[in-house]
This record gives structure tokens, sequence and C-alpha cells, in this order.
């Protein structure tokens, strides 16, 4: 009898034993197929903010094409080396950073023609904007300067833009807005005379900074004022040129090339130049030895123009 019940016993032990184990077996499945189970669950919403971040509320209300302008026609010579975006600009009402496109893929700076140019923007919405320009492409002549054809295209422009009542810096804020409105920057001149490169500036009307340099100074000098001629001659590959200008009894710089910050370069004093020296590296640097220095604090009346 006792031997029955040992065995019914050990029985018992083991279908016991192999019930708790595949209770177990069955626990373990299910948990791990609810954690697999919120798992993928919790991957979806990550996936989401992906696919629609393209499209804002903004973005879909805008309709307004950005707005492109300072494109001009150019007039270079053959071979010179054209700088198609100084000067122009893009502004759009909700991106702050719209690019610039230019086809110049039908122009051809070997060759003399006419030939058309297109300014494209297109901001974050889709909107996009166009400007038509055109390119006329001569052969550079050779004829010998001519002096009185110089000061003679010079005073035609003073005459339209200087008055008698004028003050001072009125009239150098004439010729410096003219100057730097009226010359597309094409990246070629020859910098042997400067008289040649104001005579290129008035009757070609594109050059590099040699040339803004050249024809403001002619401008100023008809107009009575004195000047000095600055070069940049270190801390960078290429020159630039500029000019210091008296008025009254003290001199400021003056350079009409296009730069980034628009106006800023209007009778500046060396620690105005200085500043301007520390956001684009070294533009300014020169040989402060040759050169008068400039009052410690700005000119006053200038600050109307610095708009």
């Amino acid at each position: 009898m006792r031997t029955r019940r040992t065995r019914r016993t050990i029985r018992s032990k083991v279908i016991l034993g192999v019930a708790f184990v595949l209770i177990a077996a069955l626990v373990i499945w299910t948990s791990i197929d609810s954690i697999s189970a919120d798992t993928k669950t919790e991957t979806k919403p990550a996936d989401t903010p992906t696919a629609t971040s393209a499209a804002t509320p903004d973005t879909k209300a805008d309709t307004e094409l950005p707005k492109i302008t300072g494109v001009k026609n150019l007039t270079v010579f053959i071979g010179d080396r054209v700088s198609y975006k100084t000067g122009v600009t893009v502004k759009d009402n909700h991106d702050t950073n719209v690019a610039l496109v230019v086809d110049t893929s039908g122009v051809n700076l070997k060759k003399v023609g006419v030939y058309n140019i297109t300014y494209m923007a297109k901001d974050a919405a889709g909107n996009v904007a166009q400007a038509e320009a055109k390119v006329t492409v001569k052969v550079k002549p050779a004829s010998p300067l001519n002096e009185d054809e110089l000061n003679k295209l010079a005073d035609t422009v003073l005459a339209k833009i200087v008055t008698e009542d004028m003050t001072e810096v009125d009239k150098l804020w004439a010729i410096f807005k003219w100057t730097k409105y009226n010359i597309g920057y094409v990246d070629s001149s020859s910098h042997t005379d400067w008289r040649k490169g104001a005579l290129q500036g008035f009757k070609q009307g594109t050059g590099d900074c040699f040339v803004y340099y050249a024809t403001a100074k002619m401008l100023m000098e008809r107009s009575g004022f004195e000047t000095q001629t600055v070069i940049r001659d270190k801390g960078r590959k290429t020159k630039h040129f500029w000019s210091l200008v008296k008025v009254g009894d003290a001199w400021y710089h003056f350079d009409t090339t296009p730069t980034i910050k628009k106006n800023t370069t209007f009778l500046l004093t060396d620690a105005e130049l200085a500043l301007f020296n520390k956001q684009f590296k070294n533009y300014y640097l020169f040989d402060k030895t040759k050169h008068p220095a400039t009052p410690t604090k700005p000119l006053n009346e200038r600050s109307k123009y610095l708009k």
C-alpha cells in the first residue's frame, strides 16, 4: 500500500510541476508580446512630424512673391569677368534668406553681342519671382585718354545731382549715391591710371572697386573737394581702392564700391573702419602712416543718410 501511495504522490508532483512550467511559459510569452506591441506603437508618433514639417500655417498662407531689387543692364568688354549678383538683393515677407539664382547660360563673354540673363528667387511657400536684364559685350577700345571728354562727362553728372545751396555733406552724399547705383560691378579694369578708371565708369557704367573709386574721385575733385587715394595692399590677396575726402578741416573715408552693409561706407572715421574690419576680416586694412588721421567721433551731419 505504501508503494502505491508513493507512486501516486510522485505522479501528482510531476503533473503539478509540468502544469506550473506551462503556466509560467504562457505568462512570459504574453508579457514579451505585450512589450513588443507597446514598442511598435511608440515609434509611430516620432515619424509623424517629419512628414508634415515641410508645410506650416505661415507658408501655406503665403502668396506674396519675393522682391528682387538692384537688377540692371550691364555693358562689359570681351574678356571681362562679371559679378552678376553684386548690388542685387532679395527680400521676402516670411523668409529671411531666400536664395538668388542667376541664369547666365546664354551669355558669351568672348563674343560681341547683347545677351539676356534671368534672376530668380523662390521662397519656402513656392512663390517664384523673376527679373530680366541684358548684358552687352563690346570690344575694348584702344583710344587714348581724352581729359576734356572726361571733365565734360563729370560736369554733366554733377549738373544733375548737385546744387549750390547744398552743404558739403549733401554734395558728397549725392556723389556717393550716384556712383554707387549707376555703375555695375564687374571684376575687371586697368589700375594704371585712375582717370582711365573714371572714364570707364562714366562711359561704360561697369567696373571693379578701382572704377568706383576713380569715378567718385573725379566727381569730388570737380566739385572742389580735396581727396587722397587709399589702397588695401595687405591682409588679403587682392587690392581694394577708396578715398579719403576732406570735409571742412577733417578727413573721412569714402568708398562707393557695393558692400553687404548698405550705405555704411559713407564718410567713415578710422574707428568705424576698424569695426568694419572685425566683421569683414581685413577689408579696410591699410598703411595709416601714409594718410592723415580722421576725427575720433563720427560726423553728425551724415547720420540722416545712414538709414
